[in-house]
């Protein structure tokens, strides 16, 4: 065996995004500000600037998403643990692993006028009670049987609790706390798509609307019920801010905090009182930020991003230096991470979630805040990308993906580079109901698309099988489309030989080989044992003819032959598995293996 057969480059991003943050006042007054990421929290008292990194009970380490403040202490959830933290004694004096079978839970909290506190869960919408003095917890049950996000909740001075629900069908939900009387607020022909909000205002009343919060149009809530009012006559709340940047009880303490960042480790504050400005810089120990998909660019380095947070990193090939760009590099990146890349000429484009975002780099130019890359539009209807190839014309990229929250059924895009047009089929003049999350082209210049029937934002899936299609490039018609394995629910990956054969994954990891044309399923066989996919786990090595599959635990290779598929074979177990691929270059299929970057030779350099 080789002695330099595997290798382990590091971690490129060694940095934790910020979920949810709340500042905790006790009954001296004093007060410090928690900031809670994947698997720990960050405890700062904003009048020393002394700070301690706390990690989540029982080695929990998923990420939470709210957080509550009340009477000092600090309610977070991540998966299913409920938790308790004194960020006066610097420990969780409190949690709880909640078997109800629900993935996560304190998806939002409220409490009522004796302090009780109350949570929701996902992906069921139940809401839960916790005493802080018996330590009790009750679970009420769904509040709505069909939404998946429970993304607000507040209890009246009447004993009801409101719960804000989306997405496909945005909802509120009244439920009496004593009598189990529970009430769909919202007429069945106003639940469209979208979230239901609700808020505690700090005159004690509950507020909400079910459209963007820049409508006229808000209720007021009491006694199970709500009237309509102007926008004047609201309440303030006790957040400010949006997304993983909410802060609770922002109002509280000397100090108001104008910006922050965990990934980038600073604290931005102004006193209340003087209005004098300080900055907390501060560092903290991280496992490092899971890598996205990665990619070679026409410049022959690696490229990549962090998921939550989105960092943008290059990795020099020939001298294994890893330079990180950070976030900022990326316009509107905030959390989430360019999931698929294609290339032609100087010019890379990477596709990115949240909001269907396409960047364009030029790799002859330096890269440079707000000018390389250039952000160059925005497509809901591809909230998530899942991949993108650059055309043998060097003047069109085809990507595709999943859509928004709420919605079902991705576009698919054809993008032109030089007059950055993009053209968008819909998924009803696709594959109706599914989401494109592979592609390839054929060599009279078709597409052949795979499919998704998945709903990651929020949605019910309506349809049960995955399809494979082929597009008419001349006409951006489908010409045929057809479901090649019985009860898949993906295809995951697509290569297309030199003989227009399709080689393709489930996400099952049922690798099988199709005539796209005819239908005809030339070879299957189920890889399931080595490994799960992994995104991009496909590259191919023109000179051996070999296509390279990379799973979770294994590498294996299928030797491309004219007549005939052939078995694939075990190239190597991986030493750390994979979760992200792949780049060949230099004899190495390089892959992300959680945060770590890692290489592993498959023949002589």
């Amino acid at each position: 065996m080789h002695k330099n057969l595997f290798t382990d480059y590091g971690i490129p991003v060694s940095a934790e995004e910020e979920r949810t943050a709340t500042i905790c006042m006790n009954a001296e007054g004093d007060y410090r500000f928690v900031i809670a990421a994947k698997g720990f929290v960050i405890i700062v008292n904003l009048e020393n600037d002394y700070i301690k990194q706390v990690f989540f009970p029982e080695n929990n380490d998923e990420y939470p998403y709210s957080s509550f403040s009340s009477n000092g202490l600090f309610y977070t959830g991540a998966a299913n643990m409920f938790m308790v933290l004194d960020p006066f004694l610097e420990q969780f004096i409190y949690y709880k692993v909640i078997e109800n079978g629900e993935e996560i839970v304190g998806f939002s909290f409220s409490e009522d006028i004796s302090g009780n506190i109350y949570f929701t869960s996902y992906p069921h919408c139940h809401l839960l009670f916790y005493s802080p003095h018996s330590k009790e917890i009750m679970d009420y049950g769904s509040m709505d049987f069909t939404e998946k996000y429970p993304g607000s909740v507040a209890v009246d001075h009447t004993g009801w609790a409101y719960i804000g629900i989306g997405t496909e069908k945005k909802n509120i939900v009244a439920f009496h706390l004593e009598k189990g009387l529970k009430k769909d607020l919202i007429a069945e022909q106003q639940r469209e798509k979208g979230t239901g909000y609700i808020y505690l205002g700090e005159d004690g009343f509950v507020y909400g609307h079910l459209g963007a919060s820049s409508s006229p149009q808000w209720m007021k809530f009491s006694n199970g019920d709500f009237e309509t009012i102007d926008v004047e006559k609201l309440s303030p709340s006790f957040y400010t801010g949006t997304a993983f940047q909410r802060i609770h009880r922002y109002q509280e303490g000397r100090y108001h905090i104008e910006r922050y960042s965990l990934s980038e480790g600073f604290i931005e504050l102004v006193h209340r009182e003087t209005a004098e400005t300080k900055k907390i810089q501060f560092s903290y120990a991280s496992d490092g930020a899971k890598l996205s998909t990665i990619y070679l660019g026409p410049d022959d380095h690696i490229y990549g991003t962090s998921m939550h947070p989105l960092q943008f990193f290059q990795f020099n090939i020939s001298t294994n230096k890893t330079t990180n760009f950070g976030g900022e590099i990326i316009e509107k990146g905030g959390g989430g991470n360019i999931a698929a890349y294609a290339s032609t000429g100087d010019v890379l484009i990477g596709a990115a979630y949240a909001g269907g975002k396409l960047y364009v780099f030029d790799m002859k130019k330096k890269f440079k805040k707000s000018e390389n890359p250039k952000l160059v539009l925005q497509e809901e209807s591809i909230h998530r990308p899942r991949c993108a190839i650059g055309l043998k014309d060097h003047k069109h990229i085809v990507w595709g993906g999943f859509p928004g929250y709420g919605m079902v059924g991705g576009s698919l895009g054809i993008y032109r580079i030089e007059s950055e047009e993009n053209y968008l089929l819909t998924h009803e003049k696709v594959v109706e109901n599914q989401s494109t999350i592979s592609l390839g082209e054929l060599r009279s210049g078709d597409i052949v698309g795979g499919t998704s029937i998945e709903t990651p934002g929020g949605a019910g899936s309506r349809e049960k099988e995955a399809h494979l299609y082929v597009l008419d490039w001349e006409t951006r018609r489908v010409k045929n489309s057809f479901v090649p394995i019985e009860g898949a629910r993906e295809i995951a990956q697509i290569f297309v030989d030199e003989y227009d054969r399709t080689h393709c994954l489930t996400e099952q990891s049922i690798y099988f080989v199709c005539d796209p044309s005819t239908e005809q399923i030339l070879f299957r066989k189920d890889l399931s044992s080595w490994g799960h996919i992994v995104r991009n786990g496909f590259a191919y090595d023109l000179p051996t003819n070999t296509l390279y599959c990379l799973l979770s635990h294994t590498l294996l290779s299928m030797e491309i032959q004219v007549k005939q598929c052939v078995e694939p074979k075990v190239v190597h177990t991986l030493p750390m598995s994979a979760s992200s691929g792949v780049v060949h270059k230099n004899s190495r299929i390089y892959y992300g293996s959680g945060s770590h970057l890692c290489s592993i030779q498959i023949g002589e350099d």
